[in-house]
């Protein structure tokens, strides 16, 4: 049985967002998009001997003040992205993850923290250290990453899987920096029939706007 899963990227403008989506779904880098329209993208694969059916939300240009609430009630977890050179979007990062939480159901929110563009190591102005702390004090994941290394991007959404599914991060074969998410910190599976969505945060069925585009299967192990 498919599990129906919906993540959110959110960040500030121009931090990744649209790459990291793309070349995950389709296995491509592209470096240029439209930072003005917002993209839905489908997309199965299999991660951890599960199969799941995940709805990608790229919010490209969106900030804190322009993301929609259904953003946040319609989806699972969040991949919080921001730009090694770019201090502003690292704090963005918390503002956004503010708003999230303020208009939240649960407490317990599925977070993904990632600092992107690490092939910018000359021009980085947001050291390891801060995001690994900030990480450390959301008790998230926390990876350093570049949107051009498919491997990274995929571990990504690995571990936002885990956290949907309260599994204990053990894999230390990539080069990452990981915090530990506590045994009890996530909701277990919903059961419904209609959906095996998790429902972390969901509020409400409205739809989400935005273009719908799929790829075929993909499988993490």
């Amino acid at each position: 049985m498919r599990r129906h899963r919906q993540i959110a990227l959110l960040g500030y403008p121009g931090v990744g967002k649209s790459s990291i989506a793309h070349h995950f779904v389709y296995s491509q880098f592209y470096n240029e998009y439209d930072p003005n329209i917002k993209t839905n993208l489908q997309h199965q694969c299999v991660i951890g001997g599960e199969q799941y059916d995940l709805v990608i939300v790229d919010n490209a240009g969106s900030d804190q003040y322009s993301i929609n609430h259904s953003d946040f009630d319609n989806s699972d977890a969040y991949i919080l992205i921001y730009a090694i050179d770019d201090r502003q979007s690292f704090e963005m990062v918390s503002k956004i993850r503010d708003k999230i939480i303020s208009t939240s159901a649960s407490l317990r929110i599925p977070v993904v923290l990632v600092g992107n563009k690490i092939d910018r190591k000359d021009e980085r102005v947001v050291s390891t250290e801060e995001g690994r702390s900030l990480a450390r004090a959301w008790n998230v994941h926390y990876i350093e990453a570049s949107a051009m290394d498919l491997e990274a991007v995929k571990k990504m959404f690995e571990k936002c899987i885990q956290s949907m599914n309260n599994i204990d991060p053990t894999d230390n074969e990539l080069q990452e920096t990981s915090v530990k998410t506590r045994p009890n910190e996530n909701s277990s599976p919903a059961s419904s029939p209609l959906s095996s969505r998790n429902g972390f945060n969901r509020k409400s069925n409205g739809n989400t706007a935005g273009k719908d585009r799929s790829k075929p299967t993909c499988t993490l192990s």
